[in-house]
């Protein structure tokens, strides 16, 4: 005797199909992205010395502490803090500063570093960063004046770079505090023409090359909470990496990482005729936040005030390096259920409108 067995087909319902599609985006992104938000509430972090709290230091390994000089700590939030830095935020001055690197605040590391595919993650000595390479990171957080009704330029400034963890920067962002407001300048790294090459490398670290240092924003408001934004692509070669930097969510610079700094100059340990090896850039996995300057003065004036530091998140991801890596080469748009929208296929994930 024959048994035939029938099967129903089974459709999903709406509520199913929704929450499998979260569920595969989150299962996506964690499987594709590496990140950290911070917000430097209570009890994760207490008011005091930033350093050793969630892995926050100097230059790890070999394990420094930051520099007990510096002007920096967790803060009670007083009246004049934006109502969004919630009840406590990093602050951080130039009261002290310094030409050194190893010693300035650092961010915890992620897992997976971010770089060019032959970028170097050790420092000849120590291995600074780490995990499965990706080739994008970004980073971002609210920053506001410390002393919001302060009337005297005390020439208050910090800066924040994507770092692996050792002072090798691969980006750069200065935020000053002015009595006419708040500004913003970006460096970048520029190889003009001749360009630097692994058989004459010295082209790319001549008179004609040098480091920019561009105002992207000026007279914005002490009394209120801004945001900056940095993206970074990295594209395996020369002179082609991309950095953006977003202020308060608009885009005001387009431009490149300090790639071919590390590729063509001595100074940086690069530089080597036909060594491959020694003329690559640099991997990132961190922010490194810096109280050093060209003047080289402490500022005494601002102990205690300077900058109010919060919301920072940062991450590293993947981005095709070709249409080729992703399956049919090309993309599928995808809706999470909170409406913002990401592009998947095979081993390819690009983020759109998320703010990550």
């Amino acid at each position: 005797m024959n048994v035939i067995k029938r099967y129903r087909r089974k459709t999903l319902t709406p509520a199913v199909f929704i929450v499998l599609v979260v569920l595969s985006a989150v299962f996506i992104s964690l499987s594709y992205a590496d990140s950290k938000g911070i917000n430097f509430e209570s009890p994760a972090y207490t008011t005091g010395s930033i350093n050793g709290q969630n892995g926050w230091g100097g230059q790890n390994p070999p394990g420094l502490p930051i520099n007990p000089g510096i002007d920096q700590a967790i803060v009670t939030n007083g009246p004049g803090a934006p109502a969004s830095f919630g009840a406590q935020s990093w602050r951080l001055s130039n009261f002290y500063t310094s030409g050194s690197f190893g010693d300035m605040p650092f961010s915890p590391s992620l897992t997976d570093e971010a770089g060019e595919s032959q970028a170097q993650n050790s420092n000849g000595v120590f291995q600074m960063s780490g995990g499965s390479r990706r080739g994008h990171f970004e980073a971002q957080f609210s920053f506001a004046s410390a002393d919001p009704t302060g009337a005297t330029d005390n020439d208050s400034y910090f800066s924040s770079s994507a770092d692996r963890g050792d002072g090798a920067r691969m980006s750069y962002v200065r935020i000053e505090d002015r009595p006419s407001g708040m500004e913003v300048f970006v460096s970048d790294y520029v190889d003009a023409a001749p360009f630097g090459s692994l058989a004459n490398p010295s082209a790319g670290c001549g008179t004609e090359d040098d480091f920019t240092d561009v105002q992207v924003a000026s007279g914005l408001s002490r009394a209120a909470a801004h945001s900056v934004k940095v993206t970074i692509d990295f594209v395996d070669g020369p002179r082609n990496d991309v950095v953006k930097v977003y202020i308060d969510g608009t885009l005001v610079h387009t431009g490149t990482t300090w790639e071919d700094y590390f590729r063509w100059c001595t100074e940086s340990g690069g530089g080597v005729p036909n060594d491959a090896a020694a003329d690559q850039s640099r991997t990132v996995d961190s922010l490194l936040f810096r109280v050093g300057g060209v003047d080289g003065f402490n500022h005494p004036a601002n102990f205690g005030k300077g900058f109010l530091i919060d919301g920072l998140s940062y991450l590293s991801s993947r981005t095709p390096a070709s249409a080729n890596q992703c399956k049919n080469g090309g993309w599928q748009s995808l809706t999470r259920a909170d409406g913002s929208t990401f592009k998947n296929q095979g081993d390819c994930i690009q983020y759109v409108n998320t703010g990550k």
